[in-house]
């Protein structure tokens, strides 16, 4: 008993090193880019050698991708365990919303949604063809969880679109405020900068707008 416990205990050591490089590579990436995404600055940010990184990861890409299932498959969980009247459309406004302050600044957690789009965004662009395929149906658990709730009110197509329309809304607020304030982002809508609408205003605008199309 005594061996297995030791053995059990290292096993999830082992889990907790694998998922503290794979959130440190998402922090870097947020924070420092890509160029500051190096397999030494997200050992040293994990507390580890570079040498026990490549023993969990052969590359870094490799622990974004990590990171980005790992949340998805939480995020559809959170899907699957919300109450049971609750419309598609209303589980991704909460989730999309989630740590998004008034102003329009979106928390440094890289597990909230936001962050996800923005990580997967950038890692669409590092890494190669071996990888395109991966990326591409990287949500697609959480594609299906949003699916099922729809419960035959929508294809699995149109299902991927109101994703995909939830995010861009979501861009859309934070990027326009961030303008505003003369950061360097880019934005769809350029005009948008301009609005006197809170971010939230802009989502529930936003929301609204797709309800009258996804709504039941």
């Amino acid at each position: 008993m005594a061996v297995n416990d030791a053995l059990s205990h290292r096993e999830q050591k082992k889990e907790e090193t694998r998922r503290a490089l794979a959130r440190a590579s998402a922090e870097l990436l947020l924070s420092e880019g890509s160029d500051g995404m190096t397999v030494a600055a997200v050992a040293e940010r994990a507390g580890v050698s570079t040498r026990t990184f490549h023993n969990y990861f052969p590359r870094r890409e490799d622990a974004l991708l990590f990171f980005i299932e790992e949340t998805i498959d939480e995020l559809r969980q959170q899907v699957e365990d919300a109450p049971e009247d609750e419309h598609p459309l209303d589980i991704m406004q909460r989730l999309v919303t989630d740590r998004v302050d008034d102003d329009g600044t979106v928390s440094d957690d890289p597990g909230t949604l936001l962050n996800l789009r923005s990580i997967a965004d950038h890692l669409s662009y590092i890494t190669g063809p071996g990888d395109k395929e991966r990326v591409m149906h990287i949500a697609d658990g959480l594609l299906d969880a949003l699916h099922q709730r729809a419960r035959g009110t929508m294809s699995r197509q149109a299902s991927a679109l109101m994703l995909v329309s939830c995010l861009t809304a979501g861009a859309i607020a934070v990027e326009s405020r961030a303008a505003e304030k003369g950061h360097d982002c880019m934005v769809m809508f350029p005009s948008w900068a301009s609005t006197d609408q809170s971010p939230a205003e802009v989502l529930d605008e936003g929301f609204a707008l797709l309800r009258s199309g996804f709504g039941s």
